[in-house]
């Protein structure tokens, strides 16, 4: 089955060609990629519907995420081996680096 054709007036058969400086072009890019859509979906939206683009995927990206639950792991772990009475050693080298580690993404995060 094909799919339906559009109404005469729905289709965009017009193109409109204009040009942009390297910050315009930077700044259309980021808008694209922050909304993921297209240059012309992007114009278009914010042109013809006085619309603010919403993010279609998380500001906090995947990989800080991910880092913050190893983290988290980690913490809850040494909690856990430290609360059960099993050792009197602290190993204050990895509670340093995972400290470290928590501030500066919480700092990228934060900017």
């Amino acid at each position: 089955m094909a799919r339906p054709q559009k109404e005469k007036n729905e289709k965009r058969s017009i193109k409109f060609t204009f040009r942009m400086n390297e910050n315009e072009f930077q700044a259309l890019a980021k808008l694209c990629s922050y909304a993921n859509l297209s240059g012309a979906e992007v114009l278009r939206e914010t042109v013809f519907k006085n619309r603010l683009l919403q993010p279609k995927i998380p500001v906090l990206d995947i990989q800080a995420y991910g880092e913050l639950k190893r983290i988290g792991n980690n913490i809850n772990q040494i909690a856990k081996h430290l609360n059960s009475g099993a050792t009197n050693q602290i190993d204050f080298k990895i509670i340093n680096e995972l400290s470290v580690k928590l501030d500066t993404i919480i700092k990228t995060i934060l900017k």
